[in-house]
């Protein structure tokens, strides 16, 4: 009676625990490509965070004057393979890339990837770059803005140091305000805003993105769980 009593318990745990592993195997990790939603804000609290399971690959987005800034907060998993390029649709675009930890200090940035290139590009291995997996912010933005600390907007409160051509150098936060985390973004005149609307892409290595199960996904987990507990349920019963 009791082989066959564990032989009817142990089909029904390995039921469930098919259950449980189809579950948890309904979405599987894929590349992820995330579209900017609406405007990214371009402060630590305002960053727009991609969401969705597996490696981020591409975030679009838009910049859509000269004194637009888009900040993510993204997960760098893979420190020393991380790395950040930029290209715009048209190439009219002159983009900066900048990453600050989590904190919101700054790492390192870059204007030009190559030279006679306007699209930024930040590479993997720099001795700037990140140095351990965590939570970070990737600011995307034009020449005409520059981000800074601290509560003022001039150069003494700049982040990232002055810069001359070619432009193509890897730079840390030894500005004036890099001991400070970022705050804000040297604003451009009003008068001097122009349009650009120019759409960009955002090629990421070394990120990912935390899963987000479907609802049928929870339902499968409970179902699996609810049926393991009625299994230990009942075979407690059989054992008093």
């Amino acid at each position: 009676m009791d082989s066959k009593l564990n032989y009817s318990y142990f089909r029904k745990m390995a039921v469930a625990t098919s259950l449980l592993t189809a579950a948890l195997l309904a979405n599987p990790a894929h590349a992820v490509n995330w579209t900017e939603v609406g405007d990214a804000g371009d402060l630590l609290s305002t960053a727009q965070e991609p969401m969705g399971n597996g490696p981020l690959r591409n975030i679009y987005g838009t910049i859509s004057t000269n004194a637009d800034v888009d900040l993510y907060r993204i997960f760098i998993s893979d420190p020393t393979s991380f790395s950040a390029s930029v290209t715009s649709t048209s190439g009219n675009f002159d983009s900066v890339l900048a990453l600050f930890n989590g904190g919101g200090y700054g790492v390192y940035a870059n204007d030009d990837a190559r030279l006679g290139d306007r699209n930024a590009g930040l590479p993997a291995g720099s001795f700037l770059g990140p140095q351990a997996p965590g939570w970070y912010y990737l600011a995307v933005f034009g020449l005409d803005t520059t981000p800074t600390s601290g509560n003022g907007f001039t150069p003494d409160h700049y982040i990232g140091p002055e810069v001359s051509a070619p432009f193509t150098q890897i730079i840390g936060a030894s500005g004036p305000g890099g001991a400070s985390p970022l705050t804000g973004w040297a604003p451009v005149d009003p008068a001097d805003v122009v349009s650009i609307n120019e759409e960009y892409r955002l090629r990421l290595s070394g990120t990912t993105v935390s899963a987000v199960p479907e609802p049928e996904t929870y339902a499968m987990l409970l179902a699996g769980l609810g049926l393991i507990g009625a299994m230990v349920r009942r075979r407690s019963g059989f054992m008093g």
